[in-house]
């Protein structure tokens, strides 16, 4: 009986890619790896194909390879291996794998460990073993192009750049475009080291379209737009048609204030290769920032193209909740549920459409079955505002006690995000109750004596928030927020202009662009009797930032220096941002001045 493969299951390449055939010692021994190998697994299901397996044999045909004798433990331990991977233990297939291709140096063996690493995503395990096939086969183009995958993926982009020239040079596939598209993640200074790599090989392959785009994408990078255009239109001129190129063009434009010619010129492609994926993706998205219903339209023909693709699906439910189109939006949202992808934003929107409705029991049933992720304190938040809103304070205090007994490494943004809500609803009272006991947790920390300061201000306990205010400056000498906030409320609420006007400068020293600062110099301005530096002030922060409280201020300035009709103009104005400003209607009464 030989045992170049045993009749267990196939240890060879005609199983994958090219692991060699082995031979043991002894029959004997043989014998005994395979049944004390089947002892070591679990054995609790049937043995099913590999998938790995089957992945790859889809796209290869591989001739039997030469046989090689091992020693009895290489065998062995390949034998567990496979029957691991098998049963779908494939952290000891790669496991064994990686130590078998580092002990014995075999290119085959070498070369399996490689792709079980890469189809299971082990990106570091897939880059080790990639470097060692490399090294046992340099002129392998399969090792050659993972290894240079990886290093793109690793970040080690001028590494990559060697191996992908090795392939070009080879008359193989590069990837010059992968690795420039994630030049964004390293320096100015490596991006400049990729492009004259780039430039010198351009030397050589004038025509490479790759290289072409590549370079292109590092000038974009590098916020040269116009150079970029020039650069991916040489690529153009020799394919006029290619994709990634045409993308590229497109974004470029459009970076350049030329929204209609991207567009046009992707619509053109598009009509030209209707099935191209990547094309609609892209022109999708483009038409999202101009257009909503077509880009609607098109989101709805990428997602009948692939019905499961989550994200896709998710951009259209998205758009279509913009544009105010429950029915399409829902309908994309529950399907993403079904699909059990993108599970927390669907039910995140799912809730605000229910809450918007004035569902809000099935806005809740939404809300809370969110899990920690991006969308899970806006769910939070949204859950609150339902409760409180309702006069359910209790249910919602009691709640916000479980979560932060849930994440008790998160309890500070939970304590903020309660108190945000208990104070939009006017609890005033308890939401300074919950943010002194918050400090007794965090004593330090600024968050939470800015917000208890803003909330003692609307309580008219000025002292208070004084007294927190310089605790921040304590902390933070320079903090422009808390310096700022400080001096408004100084010259807002007493008489101490003076000093007011101190605090608000050195926040502007700090900031000078925040339309909040500029506003409250443009208001202590006033209060000093400076109307002209006021007005030219607040002016300045209304054009910047349009704000119905600015415009108060504006108003009001306007009114006092006799400019009535100017003032009316500004306060409708500012009511057109917010309809139901009290701060522009407390004015008006004040001064007894209508629209």
């Amino acid at each position: 009986m030989k045992y170049k493969k045993p009749a267990l299951l196939v240890l060879s390449t005609s199983l994958l890619w090219g692991c060699a055939s082995v031979q043991p010692s002894t029959p004997v021994q043989a014998e005994e790896a395979v049944s004390h190998a089947e002892g070591q697994l679990e054995a609790t299901a049937e043995p099913t194909r590999d998938p790995i397996a089957e992945a790859v044999e889809q796209l290869v045909q591989v001739p039997e390879p030469p046989t090689r004798d091992f020693p009895v433990e290489t065998f062995y331990s390949l034998l567990v291996a496979e029957l691991a991977g098998n049963r779908g233990r494939y952290d000891i297939e790669l496991g064994n794998y990686i130590q078998e291709a580092h002990r014995t140096r075999d290119t085959n063996v070498t070369a399996r460990a490689t792709r079980i690493a890469r189809y299971l995503s082990a990106n570091q395990a897939t880059l080790n073993t990639a470097r060692l096939w490399v090294e046992l086969e340099p002129d392998n183009v399969e090792a050659l192009y993972i290894l240079a995958t990886e290093l793109a993926e690793d970040g080690q982009l001028l590494d990559a750049m060697k191996q992908s020239e090795r392939l070009l040079e080879l008359g193989s596939t590069p990837i010059f475009q992968n690795i420039a598209a994630r030049s964004g993640q390293v320096t100015d200074t490596q991006r400049e080291a990729l492009l004259i790599n780039f430039d010198r090989l351009l030397a050589d392959y004038p025509d490479d379209l790759q290289l072409l785009v590549g370079k292109s994408l590092l000038l974009q990078q590098q916020g040269k737009p116009e150079e970029a255009l020039s650069e991916v239109r040489k690529a153009l001129a020799i394919r006029n048609d290619d994709v990634p190129s045409v993308v590229l063009e497109a974004r470029l434009m459009y970076e350049l204030d030329q929204p209609k010619q991207a567009l046009t010129r992707l619509s053109t492609l598009l009509g030209e290769n209707p099935n191209n994926r990547r094309l609609r993706i892209q022109y999708a998205r483009m038409l999202a920032n101009v257009d909503l219903e077509k880009a609607l339209e098109q989101f709805q023909i990428l997602v009948q193209q692939t019905p499961k693709d989550a994200d896709l699906r998710l951009a259209l439910a998205l758009v279509a909740t913009q544009l105010g189109d429950t029915d399409v939006a829902k309908e994309s949202f529950k399907r993403l549920l079904e699909l059990g992808e993108q599970t927390d934003s669907a039910h995140f929107h799912l809730g605000q459409i229910d809450a918007e409705a004035g569902n809000s029991d099935a806005a809740l049933d939404h809300f809370e079955q969110v899990q920690q992720g991006p969308d899970f304190l806006p769910a939070l938040g949204e859950t609150l505002g339902i409760l409180v809103g309702r006069g359910d304070v209790a249910h919602a205090q009691a709640h916000m006690r479980t979560v932060r007994s849930r994440f008790s490494s998160d309890t500070e943004q939970f304590y903020l995000l309660e108190a945000q809500i208990l104070a939009r609803h006017q609890h005033l009272d308890l939401a300074e109750a919950l943010l002194t006991e918050a400090l007794t947790l965090h004593p330090v920390s600024t968050d939470l004596l800015y917000s208890r300061a803003m909330i003692n201000e609307q309580r008219d306990m000025i002292e208070l928030t004084e007294s927190d205010l310089r605790t921040i400056i304590k902390y933070q000498p320079n903090n422009p927020m808390a310096l700022n906030a400080l001096g408004y409320t100084l010259a807002d609420r007493t008489n101490r202009y003076e000093e007011a006007y101190h605090l608000i400068s050195q926040a502007m020293n700090i900031d000078p662009q925040d339309p909040a600062i500029i506003d409250s110099m443009g208001w202590v301005q006033y209060r000093l009797g400076n109307y002209q530096e006021a007005v030219l002030r607040l002016r300045e922060a209304m054009a910047a930032f349009p704000d119905h409280e600015i415009a108060a201020h504006l108003g009001e300035v306007l009114w006092v220096m006799g400019q009535t009709k100017e003032a009316r103009k500004v306060w409708a104005e500012g009511l057109e941002l917010r309809p139901d400003s009290d701060v522009i209607q407390g004015v008006m009464r004040r001064l007894e001045a209508g629209l």
